[in-house]
């Protein structure tokens, strides 16, 4: 990882002070230390070392270093590769490779909220959005994982991402992109960006965003699906209102056609979506009980198969199905 030379250098200089300032104690705490050490005199020799010690720590790389650097890769091999050239095979490999790791050391650094905040100064967001444009799936993907990270529970970076209209980024890859791994990724940074945030939840219903969700839940992919039964129930729970736009989109009918088809995969996290959606609007239970008859059938049937494999993994999409089915039989 870009950066992890340089920490293990600082490291090592680190444990070298600690290793002298040790040797430094008084020798009655050690009988068979030398005078040398026990008078606290110091050789020429451990002078320079320590010396050497301090200037390197001062010159050592801040993380704001090394994310500048790590962001200037990322910048040429995009570049790079972008334009048409003479680049053999291994070397556009290599390229790649470089440039995706270096947006990984970025991902790890931006954990960091302080970094994360730091990467709107360093002009980081156009970068990353070249990144996230690139016709290679690895750089892709670390550049929406490292957009999720940036957007995650810092409202200053989501502020940021909306001025630059990056949601239409994320809402047209994870839409279109033909890679899953993409399409994972893309739709995890539309979840930071727009989880809890009602400006963002706004412009994603402008960007037709729950139609591109109701296409993430008839993609046949478990965690695409997952991950976008999560955010229909995320941000119904942040506003009522947006069950409207679930019952335009269709993104409720989708959900209930997945409960009718007897898949066993995201089962849970779907049937508790549609099960709080019923629960906070009488428009989804009205829906859904349109469907009640031969969605308690499927559900019934999905139960008994679950049941016969004996396998506790099922427990929860067992229980959350069973208690879909009672809700509806009550209120149907």
């Amino acid at each position: 990882m870009a950066g992890s030379g340089d920490g293990n250098a600082e490291m090592s200089r680190l444990q070298g002070i600690l290793r002298w300032s040790i040797e430094q104690q008084p020798a009655q705490q050690d009988e068979n230390r030398t005078e040398t050490a026990a008078t606290g005199v110091m050789s020429e020799e451990r002078r320079e070392f320590l010396r050497s010690a301090l200037a390197g720590m001062q010159n050592a790389p801040t993380e704001a270093d090394m994310m500048k650097t790590n962001l200037a890769i990322v910048d040429r091999v995009t570049a790079s590769i972008g334009e048409p050239s003479s680049l053999d095979n291994q070397v556009h490999e290599e390229l790649v490779e470089r440039g995706t790791e270096a947006l990984e050391a970025l991902c790890d650094m931006c954990e960091n909220i302080d970094n994360a905040n730091d990467m709107i100064p360093l002009g980081g967001f156009p970068v990353i959005e070249k990144a996230a444009d690139a016709t290679e799936s690895s750089l892709q993907t670390a550049a929406f994982e490292l957009l999720g990270n940036l957007f995650q529970n810092n409202p200053r970076c989501q502020q940021h991402g909306l001025e630059c209209n990056v949601l239409s980024k994320c809402i047209h890859h994870l839409d279109c992109s033909q890679v899953v791994g993409v399409r994972v990724k893309a739709l995890y940074a539309t979840s930071c960006l727009v989880k809890d945030n009602h400006p963002a939840q706004a412009a994603f219903v402008e960007q037709d965003g729950y139609s591109a969700l109701c296409r993430c839940l008839k993609s046949g992919v478990e965690k695409i699906t997952t991950k976008a039964a999560f955010l229909v129930a995320n941000m119904v729970a942040h506003s009522a209102s947006n069950t409207e736009f679930v019952l335009k989109s269709g993104v409720l009918d989708q959900l209930l056609a997945l409960l009718s088809s007897n898949r066993t995969q995201s089962l849970e996290h779907v049937a508790r979506t549609v099960s709080y959606l019923i629960d906070v609007d009488g428009s989804c239970l009205k829906a859904a009980c349109e469907h009640h008859s031969h969605l308690a059938t499927s559900m019934e049937a999905t139960i008994v198969a679950l049941k016969r494999l004996e396998d506790d993994q099922y427990q929860d999409e067992i229980e959350n199905l069973e208690k879909l089915i009672l809700t509806l039989k009550v209120c149907c």
